[in-house]
């Protein structure tokens, strides 16, 4: 069974940039979010680790310590560093109660943008099949197009035939340059959907685009159901993606 959550939580914060008082508040209610949705699977973006401004907590750590307690399945993480904030570091994570292998920790530097960011890639064994899941924050100011290609680039020789579920913040609209890469340029890949939500201060505003995406390949969308949860716990709400039908029946594509 695949059900997968994509979350940008801004470091813990609260959605108008501030701290709670207690900093893991915020992320206690993360996992119970994923615990709620029963999510296996969770890609997170905007990820501190030992930072002063999160409490020198080691927020991947934590969540997936939570998710063990809550769901009383053990659950393993794991982190790559975009950028160093002197002390800690900020970064994305995946995290699995699935076997889980790191593949790839690509950092994708900058040229316009104040910051770098990054892609990890892993395999996660789920039901005898290995599907490789990948987290990515693209930048700002442009760099989300160079970005994007040099994660296709990276994917094109080695993982063109196999089952990928790529997750995370675009920074980048539907329809945009950066969108165009990730779906055809190198392994074409399906955009999961649900199309058209808006998933940015929607809070404020239900307007607001939708900048936070599952691209798959090697998975028929006919199997696949998303949606955006109205949570609003930092500036993204999660998209949770979640299979219908049982992995052994699934009519692949793009094979």
């Amino acid at each position: 069974m695949i059900n997968i959550l994509t979350w940008n939580i801004k470091a813990g914060q609260n959605k108008d940039g501030s701290y709670p008082i207690k900093k893991t508040k915020n992320l206690n209610r993360i996992a119970e979010i994923v615990r709620d949705y029963g999510a296996s699977i969770v890609c997170l973006q905007e990820v501190d680790a030992y930072t002063l401004r999160s409490g020198l907590i080691h927020q991947a750590k934590y969540i997936a310590h939570k998710l063990t307690l809550l769901t009383g399945r053990p659950w393993k993480y794991e982190y790559i560093v975009s950028r160093n904030m002197k002390p800690g570091y900020h970064g994305n994570a995946i995290l699995s109660y699935y076997p889980m292998d790191v593949i790839l920790k690509v950092p994708l530097t900058r040229i316009n943008d104040r910051e770098n960011r990054s892609f990890l890639l892993t395999s996660i064994y789920v039901g005898g099949l290995s599907i490789y899941v990948g987290t990515f924050h693209l930048g700002l100011k442009g760099d989300q197009s160079f970005q994007a290609k040099k994660i296709k680039n990276v994917l094109k020789d080695k993982y063109s035939n196999e089952i990928v579920v790529l997750a995370g913040d675009l920074n980048a609209e539907e329809g945009s340059k950066a969108y165009y890469i990730m779906r055809y340029q190198g392994p074409p890949m399906l955009d999961a959907g649900p199309m058209g939500v808006c998933t940015l201060n929607c809070y404020d505003n239900y307007n607001n685009p939708k900048i936070d995406f599952f691209f798959v390949r090697g998975l028929s969308t006919y199997s696949l159901k998303a949606q955006v949860l109205a949570v609003d716990i930092s500036d993204h709400r999660p998209i949770q993606l979640k299979e219908i039908l049982r992995t052994s029946n699934i009519n692949h594509a793009y094979r």
